[in-house]
């Protein structure tokens, strides 16, 4: 016999709320629809069930209860309504990038309802905050509903059919191979609701050799060649970057996408698919120093020539990779003299200069002697002169560099650990960073919202959601019948989960300006 789903809703009506900005015409064409996302609610197995009478939930609903952040108000715009409010997102994917582009638009006002597997993200399973929580996962995910769907049941397609006719936006990062064995390709999507926006996400992209094959930044870092210019090393042996830029840069680009096509969307009343992955973002990323110039035949050549001889000699990547910087990167002299960071008595101080008048001002507050031009970076002159300079940073302590460089408008920093990047008084005081209440592990302090808008609220709007914990919530409003949902549990193609966080709302973030 199949598990019985008991349920207890507890609920209460705000009435209609209007859909307003990009993307908002709705299925219509109609700008300023009301919004019928349904309900907000706790779903909680305790033996009974609490719904209407006729068994289904009453209109647009919220939980009443207590905000679960502390500290003092985040900063409030003047409309409490961010600019992607009303527009329902289905997200099915792990990990980093997509969930990141999910959290992106969930901060601008989106209602994303994140499908977990049975076992949950990948980054549930690291598992360091207690069974199906964790740090990675938290710090990813707030601001999201989480409901369980196991794909590879015969019932999952019901489902997930009935997602993508509720959803605007379907965001999907898996292998191409699995967008048709799981049903959850554009094509698929257009067939249910050819209004939606599909953001496809692959490791490689879409066409080529590695289309269908999976892949994470550390490969990307490698086959793009950035990882060349940017990897630490250990024994002769690259170590790949983290965090890891190209999942999050992905991310970024993948709102973007987003966004741009539900505007187009507006115009034209159709939907579409969008492409993004992991290595067109490396690429991307590095369009300052990949790139191929007709001019560069020459040393490309000779470089290659010299490369050959270190890799037949046995020479290791650091040995590789300073014959490329000093053969191949332009603008050497001015990144180990004026564009670095500096030891100093008591840390680090971070200098950036890269004008002729900011050089000149960097030599006014150090007093070491100017560096003849056309030298090259590896010259024992200019060598000279480097040296000096880090004795020079050496002596004096890093407030005294940051005070001297600042008061000629030299642009200069603090070298930061993680944690004190966290307490940084830059940081704390746009809210880059917010404090989160999670029900089951307590407050914690993640990134902020990386964009302000004037007059719209964006804000990390609650902590991560509980597996699961949306699960009933999520099917009743998309149409699921309460026996329906029981006996989609008892097939095993959904879970229901725990107690979810405060439904996700304006006014959640907080400010850890007065600390946590």
């Amino acid at each position: 016999m199949g598990r019985v789903l008991a349920i207890r809703l507890t609920l209460v009506n705000t009435g209609p709320r209007t859909s307003r900005g990009y993307g908002l015409a709705g299925r219509s064409g109609r700008a300023a629809r009301p919004d019928r996302t349904g309900t907000r609610g706790i779903a909680c197995f305790d033996g009974s069930v609490s719904v209407r009478g006729d068994g289904r939930l009453p209109g647009r609903q919220r939980i009443r209860g207590k905000v679960t952040t502390t500290g003092p108000e985040a900063f409030t715009p003047t409309d409490p309504v961010g600019t992607l409010s009303g527009i329902r997102v289905v997200e099915i994917a792990q990990n980093a990038a997509v969930p990141y582009c999910g959290r992106l638009l969930a901060g601008m006002g989106a209602d994303v309802v994140k499908v977990e597997p049975p076992d949950g993200d990948a980054m549930r399973r690291l598992a360091d905050l207690g069974p199906n929580e964790a740090r990675a996962y938290a710090a990813i995910n707030p601001g999201k509903r989480s409901i369980v769907l196991d794909l590879g049941t015969e019932d999952a397609g019901e489902v997930l059919h009935g997602l993508f006719r509720w959803a605007d936006v379907v965001l999907v990062g898996v292998k191409g191979s699995d967008l048709d064995r799981f049903g959850i390709g554009w094509d698929h999507v257009r067939e249910v609701n050819p209004r939606a926006v599909h953001l496809t996400h692959t490791a490689f992209g879409p066409d080529g050799p590695d289309a269908d094959v999976g892949g994470y930044d550390v490969l990307v870092q490698a086959l793009s060649g950035a990882g060349f210019i940017m990897n630490r090393s250990e024994n002769g042996v690259p170590i790949p970057t983290r965090p890891a830029v190209n999942d999050f840069g992905t991310g970024i680009a993948s709102a973007l996408a987003v966004v741009a096509a539900l505007w187009d969307r507006d115009r034209t009343g159709e939907g579409q698919r969008v492409d993004t992955s992991l290595l067109a973002t490396a690429l991307g990323l590095g369009t300052a120093l990949l790139h191929r110039f007709e001019a560069d035949g020459d040393d490309l050549r000779s470089f290659r020539s010299d490369l050959e001889e270190i890799r037949s000699s046995g020479g290791g990547f650091d040995e590789q990779r300073a014959l490329y910087e000093s053969d191949m990167l332009q603008g050497q002299t001015a990144f180990r003299l004026y564009f670095r960071t500096y030891a100093t008595v008591d840390g680090l101080v971070s200098v950036a200069g890269l004008s002729p008048g900011l050089y000149r001002k960097f030599h006014e507050v150090t007093g070491i002697p100017r560096p003849a031009s056309r030298i090259g970076a590896s010259s024992p002159e200019f060598l000279a002169v480097v040296d000096e300079a880090e004795r020079c940073f050496a002596a004096e302590t890093t407030g005294h560099w940051l005070e001297a460089f600042r008061t000629v408008g030299y642009p200069c920093g603090r070298y930061n650990l993680p944690d004190e990047a966290l307490e940084d008084p830059q940081v704390v005081a746009n809210d880059f960073v917010v404090g989160l209440d999670h029900p089951e592990f307590g407050h914690y302090v993640t990134t902020g919202m990386p964009l302000r808008m004037e007059a719209s609220q964006v804000a990390v709007r609650g902590p991560s959601p509980g597996l699961g914990a949306h699960t009933v919530e999520v099917l009743y409003e998309i149409g699921f019948s309460r026996r329906r949902i029981e006996e989609l549990s008892s097939a095993g193609a959904v879970t229901p989960g725990g107690s979810p966080s405060e439904a996700s709302g304006p006014g959640e973030q907080r400010s850890i300006q007065k600390g946590p």
